[in-house]
């Protein structure tokens, strides 16, 4: 009867190592931590990798990123059509669309353009131009142009945008802080009381059919975490051979 294999769980990078836990939490479930003789290991295993989770997310961001990053985009992407209408309407025929045309680019001018300004930089640029835009001396020509609407639009693209950028600041300040590395140190201690505890039933010959089972569907996991291991290990190896020759042929060459 075959016991469950060491694992050498400190060369597992962190997302490899939430991994590798929680297909051993899977494993216990299906097989029933009762009947294996580890229910209350299981429960303090279970509470650690959950700590674990969320030290992840924290280490990983956000999930409000993605609408941050999108929200962000949309407000630049109405700024532009602004830009462009405006600038277009310089051309117009109609010397009074010209004129205001001429009269609301300086004042865009005048903010700047937003490209390659920070979320918040770009936030107060855009609230500052909307407040200069909306004033009453600018909003005739806003009418004349036909692009109050789109002004209108840009406000509320950014305060949707700045709205989600506080959402998630207040999101980071109320999670625990993340040290996965740290997290992961109980897990680490409490899975190895699991195997030696299953183990020791295997060595005594009292282990159960679920409990062998257990033990080899573990192993197969193990398996398949250690070859991962041994390519990124070959990898790094055949990465170091090539960066050594670079060096000795460019010492050679000098």
């Amino acid at each position: 009867m075959d016991k469950i294999e060491t694992m050498g769980l400190f060369r597992l990078r962190n997302s490899e190592h939430c991994q590798f836990m929680s297909d051993v939490e899977v494993l216990i479930k299906k097989h029933d931590p009762v009947v294996l003789g580890i229910d209350s290991e299981y429960t303090d295993f279970s509470n650690q990798l959950k700590l674990e989770g969320v030290a992840m997310q924290t280490e990983l961001g956000s999930n409000m990123s993605k609408a941050i990053g999108q929200a962000d985009r949309q407000r630049v992407r109405i700024w532009k059509a602004i830009y462009g209408r405006v600038k277009s309407t310089r051309l117009s025929p109609f010397e009074n669309e010209a004129e205001s045309a001429e009269i609301i680019m300086r004042v865009i001018k005048n903010f700047g353009k937003i490209h390659g300004l920070s979320f918040n930089e770009c936030s107060s640029v855009i609230s500052n131009l909307i407040a200069s835009l909306t004033e009453l001396a600018n909003a005739i020509h806003l009418q004349k142009l036909g692009i109050e609407a789109w002004v209108d639009e840009l406000r509320k693209e950014n305060e949707r945008f700045q709205n989600l950028f506080n959402d998630r600041n207040a999101e980071y300040a109320s999670r625990e802080q993340g040290n996965v590395r740290l997290v992961r140190r109980p897990v680490d201690l409490l899975y190895t009381c699991i195997v030696e505890r299953v183990n020791a039933t295997i060595v005594l010959g009292v282990a159960k059919p679920a409990v062998l089972k257990f033990a080899s569907e573990l192993n197969e996991t193990i398996a398949y975490f250690r070859t991962t291991l041994h390519i990124r290990k070959g990898r790094s190896r055949e990465r170091a051979k090539v960066k050594e020759s670079s060096e000795s042929i460019a010492v050679t060459e000098s």
